[in-house]
């Protein structure tokens, strides 16, 4: 027998499913109690990524850390930080390059009763505002949208102390020359950065960070798995590129850094963005 108590609580779960629904969401969230956030874009494809950057992230401890997630869009990878035991978590995004609104991720922490601290007016370009060093950067499906990635680099130099990790997720590519880039302004709302391991190397080495590890994942038919370690150390012979069209394939890579200070070869002269601080010949 239905009760008046058991149509309230379904008129309830109706509404806030409703609330949902009503959300541009990018990740997928299970709330529990059989309410869902669904993705609404290339959904089978996120997923794999997901998985790829979820497997790299589990070798990392969370334990009592502070993180910084920047370009956080519903706060996925920020409720995991939480999860995973995150002393401190602070989501950050510019809802201007949202098209979510960024309403996601507020309906997201009351339903999950998080307690990540959130700031939507802050895009990584601006992360050295934040004025402050966090244990643990999240910087994931970013740096490939950036008409600037240097700029976007050093910024996330700002908020690191000597022991950061920091976490780099984007698109990649083994078309080019093993040292170079894609560079297409024209494709920012896509892929206007993409990287080859060791271009991506260079230009965070140009930022003061040095590279410990990248994981590369290139999907395979019907969207199984393959994942490869490259060695941050040994530049892998690369294909040569035939022309510049634009590339067929861009697979994803998962790129693990720490900062470092001291003298850095790639800048001869004083460097941009502050960067000098961290170099004894400029400081």
């Amino acid at each position: 027998m239905t009760t008046p108590d058991d149509k309230n609580e379904h008129l309830d779960r109706a509404q806030l499913q409703a609330q949902i629904d009503a959300v541009d969401w990018y990740h997928e969230f299970d709330f529990g109690d059989g309410l869902r956030a669904v993705t609404k874009s290339q959904a089978q494809d996120h997923r794999e990524i997901w998985r790829f950057i979820e497997t790299n992230l589990a070798r990392i401890d969370f334990s009592g850390r502070s993180v910084l997630e920047i370009g956080c869009w519903d706060g996925y990878w920020s409720f995991y930080a939480e999860k995973r035991g995150a002393r401190e978590v602070l989501a950050t995004d510019d809802t201007t390059q949202n098209w979510a609104n960024g309403r996601g991720i507020h309906l997201a922490k009351q339903l999950l009763n998080s307690s990540i601290a959130i700031d939507q007016s802050i895009s990584i370009y601006e992360a050295s505002k934040l004025n402050r060093t966090f244990d643990i950067v999240l910087c994931l499906g970013v740096y490939y949208h950036l008409i600037d990635p240097f700029a976007g680099f050093a910024e996330l130099r700002h908020c690191t102390h000597p022991d950061t990790i920091v976490v780099f997720e984007g698109d990649a590519t083994l078309s080019l020359r093993p040292d170079t880039f894609l560079w297409d302004p024209s494709d920012s709302a896509k892929s206007a950065f993409v990287p080859t391991p060791a271009g991506l190397r260079q230009m965070l080495r140009a930022a003061y960070f040095d590279v410990e590890s990248q994981v590369w994942m290139r999907p395979t038919p019907r969207w199984g798995l393959s994942m490869t370690t490259i060695n941050p150390l040994s530049v892998p012979a690369l294909v040569e590129p035939t022309s510049l069209k634009p590339l067929k394939h861009r697979d994803r890579m998962v790129t693990i850094a720490r900062p470092f200070e001291g003298e850095n070869p790639l800048h001869p002269y004083k460097p941009p963005f502050a960067l000098w601080r961290y170099d004894p010949r400029f400081g």
